[in-house]
C-alpha cells in the first residue's frame, strides 16, 4: 500500500484522509501543516512537520488547502522538488471510462464524471458533485459539495465554485473566478 502525505490538516485535509481510507491502494502517511508543533495530530494521524519541511523525497502528496492560488503554488513547488500527486478518487465516485482524470485530482464521495469530461491537474471536487458530459474543469479548481455542472461547460484555471452552485449548459467560466 502506498502512503500519501496530506498538506494541510484542516477540514479539507481531513476530508482527503477520509477518501484515502476508502481505498485499498493508498494509506494516509500523516500530515504537513503550518500549525505544527502546536497542533500535532489530525484525526488519528500525526502531523509530522510544517509545509516547508517537505523534502524532495519522491513521496506521494495530496493538497488539503482549498484556495486555488495556494493549491497551484504548492503543487508546482512540490513537483519541481520531485514529489508526486496521485489522483485520489473516493470508492463511491462514478467515472465514465470515456472521461479523463489528470494527476493530482481529488474526487469526493458520491460524485460523478460523465463521458467526454476532463478534470485537469490538481483540481478538487468535494462530495456529491455532478459533472455532466463534455465538461472541462481547469487545473487547481475547487468545486464545492453539491455542485451540478451542465454539458459542454469549460471552467478556467483555478475556478472556485461554492456549495450547491449550478452551472448551466454551454457556459465558459473565466480563470480564477469565484462563484457562490
Amino acid at each position: 500500500m502506498k502512503k500519501i502525505y496530506i498538506i494541510g490538516a484542516g477540514t479539507l485535509g481531513c476530508f482527503i484522509a477520509d477518501i484515502i481510507e476508502s481505498l485499498e491502494s493508498f494509506q494516509v502517511g500523516g500530515f504537513f501543516d503550518d500549525n505544527y508543533p502546536k497542533k500535532d495530530k489530525a484525526l488519528n494521524y500525526p502531523i509530522i512537520g510544517k509545509i516547508n519541511d517537505i523534502k524532495p523525497q519522491k513521496i506521494n502528496l495530496a493538497v488539503g488547502v482549498g484556495d486555488p492560488n495556494f493549491r497551484k503554488l504548492i503543487i508546482e513547488k512540490e513537483i519541481f522538488k520531485g514529489n508526486f500527486f496521485p489522483s485520489i478518487v473516493h470508492s463511491s465516485t462514478v467515472i465514465s471510462k470515456y472521461s479523463n482524470i489528470e494527476e493530482g485530482v481529488i474526487l469526493g464521495p458520491n460524485s460523478s464524471v460523465l463521458n467526454g469530461s476532463v478534470i485537469k491537474r490538481g483540481a478538487c471536487l468535494l462530495s456529491h458533485v455532478n459533472v455532466n458530459q463534455d465538461v472541462e474543469i481547469g487545473p487547481f479548481s475547487l468545486v464545492g459539495a453539491g455542485v451540478v455542472i451542465g454539458n459542454n461547460v469549460v471552467l478556467g484555471d483555478g475556478v472556485h465554485l461554492g456549495l450547491g452552485v449550478k452551472i448551466k449548459l454551454n457556459q465558459k467560466v473565466p480563470s480564477w473566478s469565484y462563484i457562490e
